[in-house]
């Protein structure tokens, strides 16, 4: 199994991406999302304010993350309870994760956890403009997590912005692939599929 870490901050459009390399390979691939690896929102760190921080990698039970990609490497499915934080109210569903050709790995955090980072074939950077992110975050906060424009502020410039300069941006230069997901993101998903596929020629030669 092969393994793309695909990172990028909040509204950078991780989702939009994973749909094209869903549609492109389609079973030949599975995903893990580190969203789903939210520790208990009890265990969360709050701010000086009282307020709720996602924004750290520390939220995300690291440990299990990598175990299952571990066990997904070994051949054996996964199961694991997805979780969406909205304001109020915590949504779950329960979901399987069978091992694939390729296993795309995709957080904010991704790459904060060293045995992420030595497992992954490649590295996708999403990126897109500062405002044009907040301005999505700002969008998809208010319809569909029940969050006012303030609220999604005060997250964004106490939290969102001080990570994205400690632990995502940094990727930008270190990644195999960036991809602009403002102007043209389809050209970087094409360099990403090219490099993908690129990789099962190298381990499968002569195979179409």
């Amino acid at each position: 199994m092969k393994i793309v870490a695909l990172v990028g901050g909040s509204g950078a459009g991780k989702s939009t991406v994973l749909r094209g390399l869903r549609a492109h390979f389609g079973p030949r691939v599975s995903v893990l999302s580190c969203d789903d690896y939210y520790l208990p929102k009890a265990q969360l760190p709050v701010d000086t304010q009282g307020m709720t921080n996602f924004d750290l990698p520390e939220v995300i039970d690291h440990g299990k993350l990598i175990a299952d990609i571990d066990l997904l490497r070994a051949g054996e499915g996964v199961e694991l309870d997805t979780y969406t934080y909205n304001r109020d109210v915590m949504a779950s569903a329960r979901i399987r994760i069978e091992p694939t050709e390729w296993l795309i790995v995709e957080g904010l955090f991704v790459m904060a956890y060293p045995g992420v980072r030595e497992r992954a074939t490649l590295v996708g950077y999403i990126d897109a403009p500062v405002e044009v992110r907040l301005a999505r975050r700002i969008q998809r906060d208010g319809t569909e997590r029940g969050y006012s424009a303030e609220e999604v502020m005060y997250q964004w410039e106490n939290h969102v912005r001080p990570s994205d300069l400690a632990y995502i941006e940094p990727w930008r230069e270190k990644a195999d692939i960036v991809i602009d997901n403002h102007h043209h993101w389809q050209d970087g998903l094409q360099a990403l599929v090219n490099r993908m596929e690129s990789w099962e020629q190298q381990v499968h030669p002569g195979q179409d």
